[in-house]
């Protein structure tokens, strides 16, 4: 098996990449085009289990054989609960780990932190797509051209790149326009602001498995070609 590798971030901490990362894994996994997993790379901050309401071990190195079924189809590679330094954790255990993986699922999702370190920069290499998560408001889109330039230096294909604006209104303040030219792209995906989103993630079901037919998750199926 092949997997093709997303690597989600954010363009800043609390623009909603995971929240985008676990949806999009599980609306991967109904597709029922093979089997997901889903990879939280954040050693320090790790949400991804408590959004599924799923338990992780207290710490260790992150290995592919010992993935938590979360649902039919979908797994999940958990950041430790006793969590500490990402720095103390060798970069060739996350490249490893990627590529241990890619054979054994058809889709890899990866969450990681919006703080660029060494492991995330492993993630954007090894991904076949990589997707900027960022919000309607101008700082977080200042962020947002920090992170592409960033891109730019590291020289990683343009082409792989996806821009999600989430928590849109229908008057945001900021025109259209104005966002289209700071993503320097095509936006892949406008998720909606909606209090369903909180409210899943404190019942620990992600809105795609409960309310597949919701706006939101139908905005985010675009992402899923």
């Amino acid at each position: 098996m092949d997997a093709q590798i997303v690597t989600i971030v954010g363009a800043r901490a609390g623009a909603g990449a995971s929240t985008v990362a676990a949806n999009l894994a599980v609306a991967l996994a109904r597709s029922g085009t093979g089997p997901v997993c889903l990879v939280d790379l954040d050693f320090t901050a790790g949400d991804i289990a408590t959004m599924f309401d799923a338990e992780a071990d207290e710490g260790g190195v992150p290995e592919a054989h010992v993935a938590t079924r979360l649902s039919r189809g979908l797994y999940a590679i958990l950041a430790p609960t006793v969590l500490g330094d990402p720095g103390r954790v060798p970069e060739r255990v996350v490249s490893e780990l990627l590529a241990s993986l890619s054979t054994m699922y058809a889709h890899v999702v990866v969450d990681a932190p919006a703080a660029v370190n060494k492991h995330v920069v492993t993630a954007l290499e090894y991904a076949h797509r990589q997707v900027l998560v960022t919000t309607p408001e101008r700082p977080a889109l200042r962020a947002l051209g920090r992170y592409l330039d960033m891109l730019d230096t590291l020289g990683h294909d343009r082409r792989l790149r996806s821009v999600v604006i989430n928590r849109t209104h229908p008057d945001n303040g900021i025109p259209t326009a104005e966002v289209e030219l700071a993503a320097r792209t095509p936006i892949a995906a406008w998720l909606p602001a909606t209090p369903d989103i909180p409210l899943s993630i404190n019942t620990g079901q992600p809105l795609a498995a409960v309310d597949p037919d919701h706006p939101f998750c139908h905005s985010l199926l675009s992402l899923t070609h």
